[in-house]
This record gives C-alpha cells, sequence and structure tokens, in this order.
C-alpha cells in the first residue's frame, strides 16, 4: 500500500469516526432532552388498571385518555389560559422595553460605570431567584407610596415593576443576548446616521433595532415561554389567580371517594404537555428566527 493510499484511508476512517462520534453525541443530547417527555407522555396514556399491574413500568398495557380528560377538566382552560396569555405578554413586552433600552446603553455608551452596571447585570443573571424571592415579597407586601403603604400581591403589578426594572424572570441574560448584539453592529452605521443628520433617539429606533430584530424576537420568545410556566412568582404573589401555573398545582383526582396520589402525578403529567402544546406551537413557527439570532449574536462569537 502506497503512502497516498494510506493518507486516503487514514482520511477515510477519521471521517467516519468523527461521523459516528457526532452522531453519538447529537443521539445523546436528543435523547436527554425529549427523554422527560416522552415518559410524561406514555405515563399520562396509561389507564387506571395499569396502576394495580406490577408488570406495567411506564409503556402503557391499556392505553387510555382518561388522565388527559381529568388533567384537561383540572386546568379549567376557559378561565386560566386568557390570564395567562394577558400575564405573559404585558410581562414579556416590557421585559423586552426594558432590557433592549439598557442592553443599547451598555453597547454603545461610554461611560465610567458601564462596567460596573454590566456586572451587576451578570449578578441578576446569576443569583438564584430563591435568594432575594423574601426581600423582594417583603417590599411588595409593603410597598411605600410617600405616606400610604399598600399591598401589591393578589396582582400582576409586583411582575410588571420587576419586569420594567430589569429584574423579572431570567432578566439578566436577556439584557446581555442585547448588549452583545448591538455591541456586535458596526460602529459606521452610526457615523453614517449622524451624518445624515439622525439623532441619538433616530439612530436607535431606525438603524439599531431593525438590525437588532432577530435578537429581540428570540428575547421575546424566551420571555414568554419561561413567564408562561412560571411557577414561583405565580406561586408568591397571586397563587389565587387562576392561571396555568397555579392551576397545574391544584390538579388532582378521586376514585371511589379515595384519594389516589399516584394517579394525581400522572395526571399533572398530562397537565405539563397540554400546557407545553402552545408553546410548541410558537417555537415551530419562530425556530427559523432563533437559529438565526444565535449564529448571528455575539454568542457565535464566544
Amino acid at each position: 500500500m502506497t503512502n497516498i493510499q494510506k493518507q486516503r484511508l487514514l482520511h477515510s476512517t477519521s471521517r467516519w469516526a468523527f461521523a459516528i462520534l457526532r452522531f453519538i453525541i447529537l443521539f445523546g443530547l436528543a435523547f436527554i432532552i425529549l427523554q422527560p417527555i416522552i415518559t410524561k407522555f406514555l405515563l399520562s396514556c396509561m389507564s387506571p388498571s395499569d396502576l394495580l399491574d406490577n408488570r406495567v413500568n411506564t409503556v402503557p398495557k391499556n392505553w387510555s385518555l382518561y388522565y388527559w380528560q381529568v388533567a384537561w377538566k383540572g386546568l379549567d382552560l376557559g378561565s386560566t389560559v386568557p390570564n395567562t396569555i394577558f400575564l405573559s405578554l404585558s410581562v414579556s413586552l416590557l421585559q423586552v422595553v426594558s432590557s433592549v433600552l439598557v442592553g443599547y446603553g451598555l453597547a454603545r455608551f461610554r461611560f465610567k460605570l458601564n462596567k460596573f452596571f454590566f456586572i451587576w447585570v451578570l449578578l441578576i443573571m446569576l443569583v438564584p431567584i430563591q435568594t432575594i424571592s423574601t426581600a423582594q415579597y417583603l417590599n411588595f407586601v409593603y410597598f411605600n407610596l410617600g405616606f400610604v403603604t399598600v399591598n401589591l400581591t393578589n396582582t400582576f403589578i409586583p411582575m410588571w415593576l420587576m419586569a420594567f426594572g430589569c429584574t423579572g424572570i431570567k432578566q439578566g441574560l436577556y439584557i446581555y443576548l442585547l448588549k452583545e448584539q448591538f455591541a456586535a453592529i458596526p460602529n459606521e452605521l452610526d457615523e453614517a446616521a449622524c451624518i445624515d443628520g439622525a439623532g441619538v433617539w433616530q439612530t436607535f429606533t431606525r438603524v439599531m433595532l431593525p438590525n437588532a430584530r432577530t435578537t429581540i424576537l428570540t428575547v421575546l420568545l424566551f420571555s414568554i415561554s419561561w413567564q408562561w410556566t412560571d411557577d414561583i412568582y405565580s406561586g408568591l404573589y397571586y397563587p389565587n389567580t387562576p392561571i396555568l401555573a397555579n392551576t397545574l398545582e391544584s390538579v388532582s383526582i378521586r376514585i371511589n371517594n379515595a384519594y389516589d396520589v399516584t394517579g394525581t402525578l400522572i395526571s399533572r403529567c398530562a397537565a405539563t404537555l397540554i400546557i407545553m402544546v402552545p408553546l410548541l406551537i410558537l417555537f415551530a413557527f419562530c425556530q427559523k428566527y432563533l437559529v438565526q439570532s444565535i449564529s448571528t449574536s455575539g454568542l457565535s462569537n464566544g
């Protein structure tokens, strides 16, 4: 065998080995992501008799929609879906507006405390919610308006205030993504807009926002999805408000007038999948914008 043939064989072998390794990694990642969803789906398709059968583990023996019907009734979609849509959209829009303004300011303006404020953005992103939730809750319970103290709980106002104040759910991540996107836009565009007579606001609205629209859409989608499934703030500030996250905790069943813990857990699996359906549809239509945003943002260079 000649040296050229050995090199070709080595190249072909390494290419096949890399392809197999890539397949194993992608398959493993896909399995890790999809395995909980598939397990929940199989469990929710069990019949009550399967719960009493020791031979049934994950795959149903008698396929049934019984727990789906229980979950559908327990979620009370007629009242919870409109409230969840209103809350998710209103909070997400406020988060996008405030995150765009802060991200643009950190990326395009140079001032002494620029890095200091960016560190605080990273802290917002890294500090767990549980660490500051008690202090936030007390501030909203005893919200001071001059000489009047009001209780803002059992309303959506705390979520709106946190979203506008850049301390909402995952908002540090949104500011970071937008900052990197605005920083990646060439400075020549600012200079060209200035030469054409555009001011700061016109440059921001007519030049910067159009160039960052894919990242803005990505942030909006992330915000909607996290707000849609949030059960921490919803259980803290408005536990009695009929939204999907709160109703999920109350999904339960009774069989033969006896509380069935296992059946309740399975009905919650079905309820979780029902809640996920709108998000799956949303991401199915908008996935190309997510891919485009990731490929053109600062993440691709990090």
